[in-house]
């Protein structure tokens, strides 16, 4: 069963995170960061989705981004933690990380169903995490 969870280790436990913020406007906008072992420090990559996450299928709209947006920021980073902090400072400046609502899930697909089923309010943060 799928469940939120509230991060009392490391976030590099997980192999990905996908966040989601919803706006005032109910605008979503989604990074996603993942573990790819570059170099000089960065061995994760956060992929900023600066256009708005398409209406409907969360993973479809995510795959629209990533073929058709050209608003898309790739930045290295040291670790998960550092990916979070940089999205809530791009999308509401005043989340902190314990605004972050982790919900762990297997794969994508589930992170569609988590998407649907919990219904994100304006102005709220939401996290997907994959497990190594």
């Amino acid at each position: 069963m799928n469940q939120s969870v509230k991060i009392v280790t490391d976030l590099n436990n997980f192999e990905r995170i996908v966040l989601a913020y919803k706006d005032g406007e109910g605008v979503v906008h989604i990074a996603h960061s993942f573990f790819y072992n570059g170099r000089d420090g960065s061995e994760y990559l956060l992929f900023l989705y600066k256009d708005p996450l398409p209406k409907g299928n969360f993973v479809e709209g995510w795959n629209y981004l990533d073929e058709n947006s050209v608003n898309t920021t790739i930045v290295g980073v040291h670790d998960h933690g550092v990916a979070v902090e940089d999205f809530l400072a791009a999308w509401d400046p005043t989340k902190i990380m314990s605004d972050v609502n982790f919900y762990q899930v297997k794969d994508f697909s589930e992170v569609d169903e988590m998407y649907d089923k919990i219904k994100i309010d304006n102005h709220q943060v939401v996290a997907f995490g994959i497990l190594k």
